[in-house]
């Protein structure tokens, strides 16, 4: 069981007041074309302090193709934890208060298992020399710093290969049954309980055998589509166990999503069954859905985790199988596409009335790459615009190559964000009923939308016509809807209460 009391240095208590106060319809002084930091968020400087309500500042340390760790397969023991040394140095200068330590990049370990084999990226001949996630662990404790297991949890290969090249304790190579070769590289079939229970047997293998304050997987389920010379979509090869176990469902993407709620419940059982104390989220593709005027999707256009890798984060959600979801929003908040904005506003009102948190997966490796044109100013820029939202609770970095060398003031940039300390408290009522800015009862105009400004009790979740609607950690909101010609009539509900808004649209 998790000992995370003993490594609380300093305990912080939280005013919690109210931003602003309103009155009537009036549009008063306040400004909404600016983020707004909410009261119950403490920018008090206390040094390094590990509190469950700490916003969490971490980064993604990546095993795959020993991009972080290690940097080169059969190193010593010494070189293995000399490595392990320095990215722990790197993150307390950078007020790095988290890792997400990738333990299984493919049906493998980079720790003790009696499940899966060691990784070829820790060994070439299966022998564990040492102990990666044990003395991570115990010296990121001792640093302060937070430590979750990232996994992998279906992915058997990182390139093309065959079943044969496999380790012989590998559980594919004992049930190749259990596998699909989709365009060269191996994948647990999600559709075979069988595999579902192996990803949570392992699951729990780390949690009861480690002192991790999380799990989390990451953006691969299905796998990302992949076409044939001709363009055509190469089709992943599971027909056999969808007509043997996808009778309750029509359509075979529904049996493929229904797979992966299943597998993400048993992982959540697993964990909080080993440890009551340790988290469990997962780290998807940013974009749900694009918004397709009826499925409530974000304002984007990109491809779509919901469709192409059966990836339903709003049915976990939903049913309570994740502790914090932590999207990969690797654009620009001047993305065409994809604004970073946009994005987080649409997972942090997609969240308002769970109990689940908003974590955020920020690029900082963009700023070595040529996707951003300008890149400086822009990690600092999204971390601001995300404190206010009601469900943020923090970032994670991935690019921490980008971070170690300060690639175009990266590194500066963190330090400055995360120069004070922040302990989150939980969202109380502030006794506010609903509240309307913007715009006043009657109002008229000739635009299709209009977005409705005012605030409420951050307590309560608060709809528009029955949807959803995000807002800041002290109840502000904006909220776009569309209108039809004449009148249109906007009911705002919260904790039974009604407000009536008529907007009136004119020809």
């Amino acid at each position: 069981m998790k000992k995370r009391s003993s490594i609380i240095i300093a305990f912080l208590v939280i005013i919690f007041a109210a931003s602003f106060m309103l009155s009537g319809c009036d549009n008063g002084d306040y400004d909404f074309s600016r983020p707004q930091v909410s009261a119950d968020v403490s920018s008090q400087s206390l040094g390094r302090i590990i509190d469950p309500g700490s916003e969490i500042r971490g980064v993604w340390i990546a095993s795959t193709y020993n991009i972080d760790y290690p940097s080169n397969p059969d190193l010593s023991y010494d070189q293995l934890k000399s490595e392990i040394d320095a990215i722990l140095s790197t993150c307390s200068a950078n007020k790095l208060n988290t890792i997400f330590f990738q333990v299984r990049p493919a049906c493998d370990a980079l720790y003790r298992s009696s499940i899966f084999p060691v990784s070829r990226a820790l060994s070439s001949t299966g022998e564990l020399v040492f102990d990666p996630l044990e003395y991570l662990i115990e010296e990121g404790h001792r640093n302060n710093i937070f430590i979750y297991a990232w996994i992998n949890p279906l992915r058997v290969s990182l390139g093309a290969a065959e079943i044969s090249s496999l380790p012989d304790t590998s559980p594919a190579k004992l049930h190749p049954d259990w596998v699909v070769n989709y365009n060269g590289r191996l994948y647990f079939n999600a559709g075979i309980p069988e595999v579902r229970k192996l990803v949570s047997d392992g699951v729990a293998e780390v949690v009861k055998n480690y002192d991790v304050d999380g799990v989390v997987f990451d953006d691969y389920f299905y796998p990302y589509p992949a076409y044939d010379s001709a363009g055509s979509l190469i089709e992943f090869d599971d027909s056999k166990e969808y007509s043997e176990y996808g009778q309750a469902f029509e359509d075979i993407s529904d049996w493929r999503r229904d797979n992966i709620n299943r597998m993400v419940e048993l992982c959540y059982d697993a964990v909080h069954n080993a440890d009551r104390e340790c988290v469990f989220g997962i780290s998807p593709f940013g974009v749900w859905q694009n918004d397709n005027g009826k499925n409530d999707g974000s304002k984007t256009r990109n491809f779509e985790a919901y469709h192409s890798l059966y990836c339903d984060s709003l049915a976990w959600i939903e049913g309570g199988y994740i502790d914090f979801i932590c999207p990969q929003i690797y654009w620009q908040m001047a993305s065409a596409t994809s604004p970073y904005g946009v994005i987080i506003d649409w997972w942090n009102r997609k969240l308002d009335g769970s109990d689940v948190y908003l974590l955020t997966a920020n690029a900082a490796y963009r700023y070595e790459e040529d996707a951003w044109e300008d890149p400086h100013g822009e990690l600092s820029w999204q971390i601001e615009y995300s404190r206010s939202r009601k469900y943020y609770r923090g970032s994670v970095y991935y690019g921490y190559s980008v971070i170690k060398r300060n690639v175009l003031g990266a590194s500066d940039e963190i330090m400055t964000v995360n120069e004070h300390e922040i302990v989150y408290s939980e969202i109380v009522s502030n006794g506010l009923d609903i509240k309307i800015l913007f715009p006043a009862e009657g109002y008229e105009t000739t635009e299709e939308t209009i977005v409705i400004k005012g605030a409420s009790d951050p307590f309560y979740p608060l709809t528009i016509n029955g949807t959803k609607v995000g807002r800041t950690k002290t109840g502000e909101f904006e909220a776009e809807v569309s209108l039809t010609t004449g009148l249109n009539n906007f009911v705002l509900k919260e904790n039974g209460k009604e407000y009536n808004l008529n907007i009136i649209r004119k020809p």
